[in-house]
């Protein structure tokens, strides 16, 4: 017996139109790869003054730098060694050998940040939203503090975001409009995923627990939810089977490189604990917060429950030290990534104008979040003050 969620299968289905058909043509490629650069063009420049920041002990303690400080041990000590402590593989070797170091990274972080907002502008167009409504929205998660933190300082966290945005659009054709390659691709996007960021495993069971939910295109076929849902998490299971034999031929322990990724401590909980009651913990419950009210805007109350899985999600990850120290604006991008991936069209101009009210006041959210995040106000004065300079 299938347990659903309240019009939850409406929810994600009606972010792409039923029918490839009546998706809006792309314009030529030339024109994509210009749009994308033009968006990277502001990363890119920031990411050229951090060069001239000078190092703090926070700003040491940010994605970049403890990625490559992490595979630089590993790598250096010899293959049997980064086996068991190399994970995740892709974007340590990555950090390892990238031309500059953490500043090669932040160009790269600055590049993927362009395409990822041509593509998502590009798949709300394509699902027949506003220009209004897409330029809103474009802004209030490109332009802010958070966005670009995340993107120039934590380059595995925020190319596993956005692999997982686009994951989950491509899971919504899959179920419920029969989309077969985008089921493969929602697929392999997770299993990169998992391949660039710790949290991608947190990505793939919250992908998991949803796509089930999800109404299918195909009906009286025994099965298929299984099989579907297989098809998105065979490729990620795949990858974490292989890593755990190779740690097992090795070093005799089939969960090395996990084991040396998970771990709690008292920092990451007492940190956790601080949110409780703090006016940082109270902005991110209000983005939680707007990313309910959002989805009960645009009458698809069941997109709740993936709001409240990635939050929980986020904090679980942080508490078992998928996420560094050192981190910021990642709940943000994530929800409003992912919201805008699945956003669906609406034909009401009062709720229309409504979704605009609120994607708009995640601007001030966001950069309010940000000044109240010292990692992040740190960064931002230093660039204030390399710029004068």
């Amino acid at each position: 017996m299938t347990v659903t969620v309240p019009r939850l299968s409406a929810v994600l289905s009606s972010a792409e139109p039923p029918h490839r058909s009546a998706l809006r043509p792309l314009p030529r490629a030339w024109t994509r790869w210009l749009l994308r650069l033009a968006f990277a063009v502001p990363y890119v420049v920031v990411a050229v003054l951090s060069i001239e920041i000078p190092t703090t002990p926070i700003l040491e303690l940010t994605g970049n730098q403890t990625t490559l400080d992490r595979a630089t041990a590993a790598l250096d000590g010899g293959v049997v060694q980064a086996v068991g402590q190399l994970y995740p593989l892709l974007s340590g070797v990555l950090l390892r050998f990238l031309p500059f170091g953490v500043h090669g990274a932040a160009v790269l972080g600055g590049l993927a940040a362009g395409v990822l907002l041509q593509l998502l502008a590009q798949a709300m167009l394509r699902r027949g939203l506003r220009m209004r409504k897409v330029v809103v929205f474009t802004i209030a998660l490109g332009a802010n503090p958070l966005y670009a933190f995340v993107a120039l300082n934590d380059l595995q966290a925020f190319l596993g975001i956005a692999l997982f945005a686009l994951a989950i659009a491509d899971m919504v054709r899959f179920f419920s409009y029969g989309d077969t390659q985008a089921g493969f691709r929602a697929g392999l996007s997770l299993m990169v995923s998992t391949l660039v960021d710790p949290m991608g495993l947190v990505y793939v069971v919250i992908a998991a627990l949803t796509a089930p939910l999800l109404e299918l295109a195909r009906h009286g076929q025994p099965g298929i939810r299984r099989a579907n849902t297989l098809v998105l998490v065979f490729p990620s299971i795949a990858v974490i089977g292989s890593m755990s034999v190779l740690d097992l031929l090795v070093l005799r322990d089939p969960f090395a490189a996990l084991r040396n990724t998970v771990h709690t401590d008292s920092t990451r909980l007492s940190g956790l604990e601080h949110l409780v009651g703090s006016f940082d913990g109270l902005l991110l419950l209000a983005m939680v917060v707007a990313g309910c009210l959002l989805a009960l805007l645009v009458h698809r109350p069941g997109a709740i429950v993936i709001v409240v899985a990635l939050f929980a999600g986020i904090l679980a990850g942080y508490a078992i030290g998928l996420i560094p120290v050192a981190t910021a604006g990642n709940t943000f991008v994530t929800m409003l990534a992912v919201a805008i991936a699945i956003l669906p069209r609406v034909s009401s101009r009062v709720t229309s104008a409504l979704v605009m009210v609120l994607a708009a006041l995640q601007i001030p959210l966001a950069w309010t979040a940000a000044f109240e995040r010292e990692v992040v106000a740190e960064w931002m004065h230093a660039l204030v003050s390399a710029v004068g300079a």
